[in-house]
């Protein structure tokens, strides 16, 4: 399942969890969310949405990305890992975003 904002959008079956990326900025701005195995999703999410996609719960990482516009060269990008919710709360193109503190410890894998 995809989530932007608070549309559902249903994608591939759930496979394990949900991996998210939140704009916590007060502009909207290009999401991503990729599995590193085969799996993307991104869109365009007003400030306060969500972008979510379900991976396997035994995936090693999980990148999010936060861009100006789906054209944009540049922008910032986080490993994550299923089940977790990455929250930019400052954007600024060029790797240096601001995010909200989440546990970070990733497997060897």
């Amino acid at each position: 399942m995809i989530f932007a904002g608070a549309l559902a959008v249903w994608g591939n079956p759930a496979v394990g969890a949900p991996a998210c990326i939140e704009n916590h900025t007060d502009e909207s701005l290009f999401l991503v969310v990729d599995d590193l195995q085969g799996q993307r999703v991104s869109c365009m999410t007003a400030a306060g949405g969500v972008l979510c996609l379900d991976v396997d719960e035994d995936a090693a990482r999980i990148l999010v990305g936060v861009f100006a516009g789906a054209d944009a060269l540049e922008g910032c990008s986080r490993l994550s890992r299923p089940g977790q919710t990455e929250r930019v709360v400052k954007f600024s193109e060029s790797d240096n975003c601001a995010w909200t503190p989440t546990r970070r410890g990733f497997s060897s894998q």
